[in-house]
């Protein structure tokens, strides 16, 4: 017991699937069982309850956004996300991210998955790729014959890739 009075702290840790009801992720959610959810979790906050979210159910609901067929809806929904884990970060609302180590960086990385069109398209763990390849890239491509490459069959995330492999699979 904590909180006081004998009132009982409670914690739910939230899985992908109810994020996506939560933000009503296209092929992703019901809309009558979101309202069922949507009572019960405002009235937990109200009594009291906090929500963790992993970092991976995070990541995963960033993929699922990317298989949104409508841009428009991908957009606003990626924009969406992206304010929750940046108020999540700074103000651990509406839920905290566990583990917490690197979470500044997720708000970032998140943030610049929703401001650009190619990376909605790709998911938030396939953009994480396409990150780091790049990243490699500035820091070692002026080093000698340094190349970096994507193996993916994914011909999307391919086209994203630093050097253009000469016979890829």
């Amino acid at each position: 017991m904590a909180g006081g009075a004998g009132r009982m702290t409670k914690v739910f840790v939230v899985e992908t699937s109810y994020l996506c009801e939560l933000y009503r992720v296209p092929n992703f959610s019901d809309p009558k069982f979101f309202a069922s959810l949507r009572t019960r979790w405002n009235g937990e906050r109200e009594a009291g309850a906090s929500f963790r979210v992993p970092v991976g159910c995070v990541y995963q609901l960033c993929d699922h956004i990317a298989d949104v067929p409508d841009g428009g809806k991908r957009r606003k929904l990626a924009v969406q996300v992206a304010t929750d884990v940046r108020s999540s970060v700074e103000n651990w609302m509406p839920w905290l991210i566990i583990p917490s180590d690197g979470v500044t960086e997720l708000a970032r990385f998140v943030h610049r998955f929703a401001s650009d069109d190619g990376h909605r398209e790709l998911g938030l763990t396939n953009s994480q790729i396409v990150e780091i390849a790049t990243g490699l890239k500035r820091k070692y491509g002026g080093v000698g014959s340094y190349q970096v490459h994507i193996w993916t069959r994914n011909e999307t995330l391919k086209a994203y890739e630093p050097d253009p492999e000469p016979s890829p699979l």
